[in-house]
């Protein structure tokens, strides 16, 4: 039901700093007057960045595959692969590889017409094409412009997300409440609560590449030192109890990083160390000079858009009604939360609470499927969430458990 979304994330892998130049001036066309919320703004010199991220959620869809510039932003193409979807029994990995050849083709083009440009003047008799990249870059400053914009990595696919981040919306709705409750105890910013459809779409069995899990994409490593984690009992799956370790893990990031949010936002990706190494080398806090001077293999695409992405879901979310239409409700029954004061199998649970086996694992998806199968022992301590309404009459519970 969720689509996973993943960045291929494709740089020029080498520590230098930017030899683009210049951008002209350039104003949001969506962000007016650059303010989003009190607490977030869109700094000067991300404004294309965030522009191109809406856009990406919002405009182009996964069957658009967007071509573009990785520094300016600049849109060269979109490739439409819808016609794929008609043929049958096309499996996914040939389709893949059409879309591959597709799209290699298309770079290859944009890249030629680059090496073109940077040898011609504005008088000479380009092809319509070439004319309008002259055109897309006629606000960059810089003689070598063209050149370095031919240069490997800096020609990128992107799939569009329209249809994936508006079905996230529609899944949102079933934490985002629990969610904002947790920050607002914490004393964080509320925007922070949208920081999960950047990382996983707002579905809490999302596992990435790298075994990272839940709405929060939690590490393993990182996660034992704010969560329980093991086979069969997994809080990084659980949407509540994985938002108290990313409040934790935000407020000591903030902390650390001289109370600036993009630094802290952008070490959720990077971690809060290697920001501290970026700031050290470039000399500088301001988010939009990290990200237009400071290169290296690991501070790639993926981490130098991270703090625009969030902007960008963040800017959809308050305005979801006019990008999106209306949004049907999510049935979010009201639950509460019982803590185990002994370690417990799940069979002892279903007669302990009145719950079958299919209730328990609804809201609980911390609950391995491998622990449903083995009737699991459940460790003291782990929480097991329950509807409202049943919580309110269970009697006996007291040497087991308690009402949290």
């Amino acid at each position: 039901m969720f689509k996973k979304h993943y960045i291929f994330v494709l740089f020029y892998m080498v520590l230098s700093f930017n030899v683009f130049g210049n951008i002209g001036e350039y104003y949001s066309k969506h962000v007016k007057g650059s303010k989003i919320t009190d607490n977030f703004v869109v700094p000067k010199g991300l404004e294309r960045a965030v522009d191109f991220w809406i856009d990406i959620y919002s405009k182009y869809d996964v069957n658009q595959i967007v071509i573009h510039d990785t520094d300016t932003f600049v849109v060269y193409d979109v490739v439409d692969v819808s016609d794929l979807d008609l043929v049958k029994d096309l499996s996914s990995d040939i389709k893949d590889e059409i879309i591959d050849s597709r799209v290699s083709i298309i770079k290859n083009k944009y890249s030629s017409i680059l090496k073109e440009l940077s040898l011609s003047n504005e008088d000479d008799h380009l092809s319509q094409e070439s004319k309008e990249v002259f055109l897309k870059f006629k606000n960059i400053d810089d003689n070598n412009k063209f050149i370095e914009a031919a240069r490997p990595g800096r020609i990128r696919a992107q799939k569009g997300q329209m249809s994936s981040f508006r079905e996230a919306i529609y899944y949102s709705q079933l934490y985002i409440e629990d969610i904002e409750n947790v920050l607002n105890e914490q004393g964080l910013p509320l925007e922070l609560a949208r920081i999960p459809y950047v990382e996983s779409y707002y579905n809490p069995m999302a596992v990435s590449p790298r075994n990272a899990a839940g709405i929060w994409q939690f590490m393993k490593g990182t996660a034992k030192e704010y969560m329980k984690v093991s086979k069969h009992y997994d809080e990084r799956k659980d949407p509540v109890a994985s938002t108290y370790a990313a409040a934790k893990l935000l407020k000591q990031s903030y902390e650390y990083l001289w109370n600036e949010w993009p630094l802290a936002i952008t070490s959720y990706n990077h971690g809060r160390f290697g920001m501290k190494r970026i700031v050290d080398r470039v000399g500088s806090k301001d988010i939009s000079t990290i990200v237009k001077n400071y290169n290296s293999n690991t501070f790639g695409f993926a981490s130098k858009n991270f703090y625009a992405g969030f902007l960008a879901v963040l800017y959809l979310d308050l305005n979801k009604n006019k990008f999106f239409g209306d949004i049907s409700q999510a049935d979010s029954t009201k639950y509460k939360a019982v803590q185990l004061t002994r370690p417990l199998k799940l069979s002892q649970l279903e007669a302990l609470l009145g719950m079958d086996m299919d209730q328990i694992k609804r809201y609980n998806p911390a609950i391995s499927r491998m622990a449903f199968e083995t009737d699991a022992v459940m460790p003291k301590g782990a929480k097991i969430r329950m509807p409202k309404d049943l919580i309110e009459n269970i009697r006996g519970i007291n040497d087991y458990a308690k009402i949290i």
